[in-house]
C-alpha cells in the first residue's frame, strides 16, 4: 500500500473516531408517564371486567380505571355513584 493511501486510511479513521468520540449519548429531555390526567362521571357501556385505582400524583388524578372486555381503559371518577356500584358488583365476583 502507498504512502498517500495509508495517510487517506489513517486520516478517514481519525475523522470517524472523532465523530463517534463526540457524539454525546442521546438523553429523554421528557419522561412521561402513562395515567389519567381528567376522569368521566358518565357510564360506561361496555362489559367491565377488571379495575384498578389511581392515586393522585401530579399530572394524574384520583381514578378508577376500569378495563373493559374489548381490552379497551377508561378513566372513571371514584366519588360517581355508579363506579361505587360497579365496585361492589366486581368485588362480589372475585
Amino acid at each position: 500500500m502507498s504512502d498517500s493511501r495509508k495517510l487517506a486510511v489513517l486520516a478517514a479513521l481519525f475523522v470517524i473516531f472523532g465523530c463517534l468520540a463526540s457524539a454525546s449519548p442521546r438523553r429523554p429531555s421528557k419522561i412521561t408517564t402513562r395515567c389519567c390526567t381528567s376522569v368521566a362521571k358518565s357510564e360506561i357501556p361496555h362489559k367491565i371486567i377488571s379495575y384498578t385505582r389511581q392515586n393522585a400524583l401530579g399530572p394524574c388524578v384520583d381514578a378508577i380505571i376500569f378495563q373493559a372486555k374489548n381490552k379497551k381503559k377508561f378513566c372513571t371518577d371514584p366519588k360517581a355513584r355508579w363506579v361505587q356500584k360497579k365496585l361492589e358488583e366486581l368485588q362480589k365476583q372475585s
